[in-house]
């Protein structure tokens, strides 16, 4: 884990039950043909991923901006991998080092033939209507939403 101290680093949560078993959801954010489809705000296009899902691997991907162009090159790496139940890791620019990067955790509980995602990011202070962090994992959250319906369409 990162040296960032959890009690004085800004911080948000997300909680969302997906209509979708646990191993899906699972596969929807560890499979970069399943996350390329959705991992992104609205008005935003994701290309370019890669993911190495495993302790100390990385993932890379490009955000890009559907009006303007301008592109936001994305990343970070694995510092947990507990399969179908919790996935963690750095969150920021692709190439930047552990230290100091903001760090989701992500939880998936299964509830009722759905899944309980719990999207945790530290580094980050987030509330609804910010227009920045918090906003655009909502909105990426609804895009998985989304695309689980259609997988299962």
């Amino acid at each position: 884990m990162t040296s960032q101290d959890s009690t004085n680093t800004p911080q948000f949560s997300i909680t969302r039950v997906f209509d979708a078993p646990q191993e899906l959801v699972w596969r929807a954010w560890t499979e970069p043909a399943e996350f390329a489809a959705w991992l992104h705000p609205m008005g935003v296009a994701t290309g370019g991923v890669s993911a190495d899902v495993r302790v100390g691997g990385r993932y890379r991907y490009t955000m890009t901006n559907t009006e303007t162009g301008q592109q936001f090159p994305t990343g970070g790496e694995y510092l947990e991998v507990n399969p179908m139940d919790r996935l963690v890791f750095t969150w920021g620019d692709p190439d930047a080092g552990v230290e100091g990067t903001p760090v989701l955790t992500l939880t998936f509980r299964p509830q009722d033939n759905k899944t309980k995602l719990v999207l945790h990011v530290l580094g980050y202070d987030g509330k609804p209507g910010d227009g920045f962090v918090y906003d655009g994992w909502d909105e990426a959250l609804t895009n998985l939403e989304q695309h689980l319906i259609g997988d299962r369409g």
